[in-house]
């Protein structure tokens, strides 16, 4: 992966979206990775949040065009995805430290936000996304160890609540579940290997009192509703973490702690 062209490639799209919509999941497209993880990735090469880069240069966009234009503030506030002048001008203040009208004072020189050139970030940041390509391989499948002492509870319980598949493939002499797999996606996909593993590895032994899996997902109130539709009420309300994320909890029928996760976007 060239990091350089694929994250100016994902800067050109934003910057010709600016006064439309920004999608995020495209953008990420031209680097080839997830929303979550491009927005992680800009943020470590540029030391801001992808949200705060694009309302920076919103912003910085429509001063300029007051300062050069006679059109209407509120006509500027709706091209670059205001609702409203009041929101405009708390956006524009608290970026700026003046309101808008105060633009075309040719006494105010406003601190502006340049667009972003990747070419330019040449340090410790680049380098190690540079190692990274270089390495020659990739982690393409990861599945968290998941105790049970009845294996086949578990499955169970995954199939019914979850709405996932799963497999006992070992048995012990007494025919308990000594190693098996649950997955969030239909058993035929799974052995056909037509995607990497999204699911829990389950071996005998005490179930872990505790979190057991930290998941992605896409849909975190369609999990909720249909958690709750499917009888089990062990699971968490929906709240929203400080790092940009909606979660919620479940409790397994083994007492161990599941977290969903959906990255605010």
């Amino acid at each position: 992966m060239d990091w350089q062209k694929g994250m100016n490639s994902a800067i050109d799209y934003i910057e010709k979206n600016l006064t439309g919509n920004v999608n995020v999941r495209t953008a990420a497209g031209f680097v080839g990775c997830s929303t979550w993880e491009f927005q992680r990735i800009f943020s470590f090469l540029t030391h801001i949040p992808l949200s705060e880069y694009i309302r920076q240069r919103k912003l910085t966009l429509a001063a300029q065009e007051i300062k050069d234009n006679d059109v209407k503030i509120i006509d500027i506030a709706l091209k670059y995805g205001y609702e409203s002048p009041a929101a405009f001008s708390r956006a524009f203040n608290k970026l700026f430290g003046i309101a808008p009208s105060s633009v075309r004072n040719t006494e105010n020189n406003l601190k502006t936000y340049p667009r972003i050139t990747f070419e330019k970030i040449e340090n410790e940041r680049l380098i190690k996304m540079s190692r990274f390509s270089e390495r020659g391989y990739v982690v393409r499948e990861n599945g968290p160890v998941y105790f049970t002492k009845d294996m086949d509870k578990t499955v169970k319980w995954f199939e019914e609540i979850l709405g996932w598949s799963g497999d006992i493939v070992a048995r012990d002499d007494e025919g308990f579940g000594d190693y098996g797999c649950v997955f969030d996606y239909p058993s035929e996909v799974a052995v056909a290997h037509l995607t990497p593993f999204r699911g829990f590895h389950l071996f005998k032994g005490e179930p872990i009192k505790g979190v057991a899996g930290f998941m992605m997902i896409e849909g975190i109130d369609a999990l909720h509703k249909y958690v709750k539709e499917n009888g089990w009420d062990q699971i968490s309300d929906i709240y929203t973490q400080p790092w940009g994320a909606r979660e919620c909890s479940i409790t397994t029928t083994d007492g161990c702690i599941l977290r969903f996760f959906e990255s605010i976007q």
